[in-house]
């Protein structure tokens, strides 16, 4: 890993600064306080459905933070790609338990089901 100095951090990633509101720009480049102002506003048109658990609300909006520094490291649009997978199975998850219901996906049916009430016999 290359060490880097806080100036160095705090510079605008160039491949980012490429992306512009028609698409990615080849012979220009945004300054870089324009790149930050249209991803930020590229991300906040991302929202979540009143029903969503407060839980995946919270790892959601952290991810949507996270996002915005993807214009000081191009690299944490993969990252937050990544991680936006987790968020998708913790929601899933959330929906999942409150439901009481399983999806069968090969046919969109449901599959009713309860939680345990007592401990697993051993």
């Amino acid at each position: 890993m290359d060490i880097r100095s806080l100036e160095e951090l705090r510079e605008a990633d160039e491949r980012t600064q490429r992306f512009a509101p028609l698409g990615l720009a080849t012979g220009r480049m945004l300054r870089p306080e324009d790149a930050a102002v249209f991803q930020q506003e590229v991300i906040s048109h991302a929202d979540l459905v009143p029903a969503v658990a407060e839980s995946t609300r919270g790892t959601f909006e952290r991810l949507r933070s996270l996002y915005a520094y993807g214009v000081l490291s191009y690299e944490v649009f993969t990252a937050v790609d990544d991680l936006a997978q987790l968020v998708l199975e913790q929601a899933l998850r959330e929906r999942f338990v409150e439901m009481g219901t399983l999806v069968d996906v090969t046919t969109w049916g449901t599959i009713p089901w309860e939680l345990p009430t007592s401990p697993m016999p051993s």
